[in-house]
Order: C-alpha cells, then sequence, then structure tokens
C-alpha cells in the first residue's frame, strides 16, 4: 500500500531511524546492530510544511555531534508521507541535508505497523495528535478504515479530546467548576481560540494541546466521559470496519493510547475486543525489529 523510496545498497554499519508526528520527531541512532543514541526534533507533517522549511528544522535541530559522514543508511516514518508528491518533499530535503547513500521514505502507519506487530498479524493503530489504524498480514497492509486529519476524522485523538473540551466549555455543556478551572488555567477569549483554530497554524496542534488538561483532571467525570466518548468514536467508526476486528488482537502506540490506558482497555473490552500491545512511541519496537532482521 505504501512505496517505499530506495537509493543505493551497500553494508550497512550505522542506521538514523526518524518516527514523525505532527509535534515531534524521535531519531533513533542503530551502530552495528545496537542502539547508541536517541534525541528529537520537531514534527513535519509535509501537508502543512514545503521542502525549504524541513530542511531549515533538520538543519536547526540536528545535533552537531551527529556523525553525518557515517550514516549509512536512513528509514524515515512520517505523517503525511502517503502520496508520492508528499515524500518527494520529504525525501528532496533530507537529500540537501544528508549524504547518506540509501535513504528510505514510509508513511508513519508503517512505524506503528513494525513497532508492534513486527511480522504478526493483527490491527495496528495510532492514537496521539491524530489518529490512524490498518490490519496487516505479517508482510503487507491488508486493509486501512482512511484518515481524514483533524476536520473530519481523527476518531480517538488528543485532537478529537481537545475538541470535544473546547466545545463543551464555549457552549457551556460542561460542568461549572471545570468551566472556572479551564478559564483559569488558559485564560484564552473566545476570539484568540478561533483565530488560533481558523487562522494559525498547526490547529490541529493547538486543538491537541488541550487534552494535556483533561489527563490532569480526569478524575472528574466529565473529563473522563470526554476520553471515554472519543475511544468509542475510534471503536465504531474505525475498528469495527476491518474484517474480523473481534478475533485479531488490537495494539496502540501514541500519547493518548498510553496515557489513558486504563480507560482504553475498558473501552476495548466492553466490545469484546483483543487487547493487544500498548507503546508510548513505535521507537522500542522499531529497535527491536531493526535489530532483530537488519
Amino acid at each position: 500500500m505504501f512505496r517505499f523510496l530506495y537509493l543505493s545498497l551497500k553494508s550497512i554499519n550505522m542506521i538514523l531511524i526518524a518516527d514523525s508526528g505532527s509535534t515531534k520527531t524521535e531519531w533513533i541512532v542503530l551502530e552495528n546492530n545496537k542502539n547508541t543514541r536517541t534525541f528529537f526534533t520537531s514534527g513535519f507533517n509535509p501537508y502543512y510544511f514545503k521542502q525549504d522549511e524541513i530542511e531549515r528544522i533538520l538543519s536547526k535541530e540536528l545535533p552537531s555531534d551527529l556523525k553525518y559522514s557515517e550514516i549509512d543508511k536512513i528509514i524515515y516514518y512520517g505523517s503525511g508521507c502517503s502520496t508520492e508528491y508528499n515524500i518527494s518533499i520529504v525525501l528532496n530535503a533530507f537529500r540537501i541535508v544528508f549524504e547518506t547513500p540509501e535513504i528510505i521514505i514510509n508513511h508513519d502507519l508503517m512505524a506503528a505497523v513494525h513497532a508492534l506487530l513486527g511480522r504478526n498479524t493483527g490491527i495496528a493503530c495510532i492514537l496521539g495528535t491524530g489518529s490512524n489504524s490498518c490490519a496487516y498480514d505479517g508482510k503487507n497492509i491488508i486493509q486501512q478504515v482512511p484518515s481524514l486529519g483533524y476536520l473530519l476524522g481523527d476518531e480517538g485523538s488528543a485532537t478529537a479530546i481537545g475538541k470535544k473540551l473546547i466545545t463543551s466549555i464555549i457552549y457551556q455543556e460542561a460542568p461549572e467548576d471545570l468551566i472556572n478551572t479551564f478559564h483559569e488555567t488558559f485564560n484564552l477569549t473566545l476570539s484568540q481560540i478561533l483565530d488560533a483554530i481558523y487562522r494559525k497554524e498547526k490547529p490541529g496542534v493547538f486543538l491537541s494541546s488541550f487534552s494535556r488538561f483533561v489527563g490532569i483532571h480526569i478524575s472528574h467525570p466529565f473529563c473522563r466521559k470526554i476520553v471515554e466518548n472519543v475511544f468509542d468514536d475510534f471503536i465504531h467508526i474505525q475498528l469495527s470496519k476491518y474484517d474480523n476486528y473481534l478475533k485479531l488482537p488490537v495494539s496502540f502506540t501514541g500519547s493518548v493510547a498510553f496515557n489513558f490506558s486504563e480507560i482504553l482497555k475498558e473501552r476495548l473490552a466492553k466490545q469484546g475486543i483483543i487487547m493487544g500491545k500498548i507503546l508510548a512511541s513505535p521507537a522500542e519496537g522499531l529497535i527491536t525489529f531493526y535489530t532483530e532482521t537488519m
């Protein structure tokens, strides 16, 4: 389903693996089949960032002591890298910054697949700033419910949680004590909220930032209900569309899945869904996947 872009092949000593979401990119350095270093930069989705902007982020934020000349291979997983055009944006930026002989560009969903499932059958899901999912047969993605982004989709994500919180606060559907706490915490006017969503960059990231407030106040019944509802939406709109979804293990990666794992497990169990792994990020699983297979 996703096309890999390859440059020339050679013996591999140092591999740089990157998993990039909308807010951050986690980089893993493998040297001689061992994880020697992990670091972070900003995230860059090619739907929102041009090639030169990605180049600037990399040039500015990559560690100054990174041994560029010793990197034999780069494996990049990124949100938005699901079309030839978007892949080319990232690939061309990497070609400018790195002199690496082999570069592979994948969609971030493949990071979840490799980290969570390896070579096993199952359903892999991302619940972070946004959301995504697919069914995997151990070799290939065989089914995928479309991911429609923060405007039309992102069920079960931090964006969905933030959206439900914001609308309930603005419409005064939330309890008065929670509304007061929200305004004391953020001191945002309606005009500022609408401006951030409709006029400024990264509105999805803005909405998702309010999921932290929900997490801090998760003991409040209203906040817990928000999380329950967004997980139920994800189950109904995403998971229920997969063949045999009640027979396959369903695994998750992402901050929302990890931080609200208790509620997620509860909602899955209520629908008779088999729980697989939950990882905060794909990094741990990717290290295992590549050290065992490269």
